[in-house]
């Protein structure tokens, strides 16, 4: 049986599914992948694409009559998440931000934490600081590696939603992306599936350098110190199952969104 498993080119995933396309370790199915950024597979996903597929918490609520989220490639920041940059410090109300799409979880932690924009404009992730810098935008939101570096180009943090999430949900992790496999799926088929994924983040954890240099021909920076640093940011152990923590960090997102009237109340399906 094959399986179609989509994710995005940032390192992050790559390295998560290294040992699983590099036949690193022995699978249950054979995997064949396609590699789109997130807001593409967050759109696509109405339409049940793909067996497996990178999907945003936010973006998730869309499709959960289409996918169930897996406990296993899960990327929370554990004191760290979205970064709201700009060129100088300002007052973000009634600004034009720059958001990775509109169903990323930048996006809506942005409208629970955040002062109201006046405009929110959908921007590539990778071109937000290129949008900040040529004054298309006031400020943005960056997500992946860009947070690393926007500071070499004089640009400035103006929120960090991190912060803003720690104040309501003490020192529960933030929720970012996730992995979802068809919900139509046979159940002894999902839980296979979650074992190879398990045990292919396993294999990259404790083969960290072979992984990362796997992972460099999806980055977007020349420097391996770089990308290592990035995905050793999002790759954590909640990465191999998020367990009871990712849950409740879970339950008190949407409750979150729920509560300022951004979203209905919902709740997900996790395998």
């Amino acid at each position: 049986m094959k399986m179609i498993i989509a994710h995005t080119p940032d390192p992050d995933d790559a390295f998560m599914f290294y040992a699983m396309f590099e036949h690193k370790i022995e699978t249950s199915f054979e995997y064949e992948q396609v590699v789109k950024d997130i807001e593409t597979l967050n759109k696509e996903s109405i339409d049940g694409k793909y067996d497996v597929t990178a999907i945003s918490a936010n973006g998730y609520m869309h499709v959960s009559n289409i996918y169930d989220l897996t406990t296993s490639g899960a990327s929370f920041g554990l004191s760290y998440g979205p970064l709201v940059i700009a060129k100088k410090n300002m007052d973000l109300k009634g600004k034009i931000i720059a958001t990775p799409g509109r169903y990323t979880s930048a996006e809506l932690l942005y409208r629970m934490f955040a002062p109201e924009a006046g405009e929110y404009k959908e921007i590539r992730f990778d071109k937000i600081v290129n949008a900040i810098m040529n004054d298309e935008v006031d400020a943005g939101i960056l997500i992946h590696d860009e947070q690393l570096t926007f500071q070499e180009k004089g640009l400035v943090p103006v929120l960090k939603l991190y912060d803003e999430w720690k104040k309501y949900a003490g020192e529960l992790p933030i929720p970012l992306g996730f992995n979802a496999i068809r919900k139509n799926m046979p159940m002894e088929d999902k839980l296979k599936y979650k074992r190879d994924f398990e045990n292919s983040i396993k294999y990259a954890q404790e083969h960290q350098n072979d992984a990362v240099k796997y992972a460099m021909k999806y980055s977007r920076y020349d420097d391996f110190d770089l990308e290592k640093r990035f995905i050793l940011m999002y790759v954590n152990d909640l990465s191999v199952d998020f367990g009871d923590k990712g849950r409740q960090a879970l339950t008190l997102y949407y409750k979150r969104a729920a509560d300022r009237n951004i979203v209905k109340p919902f709740t997900p399906t996790i395998v």
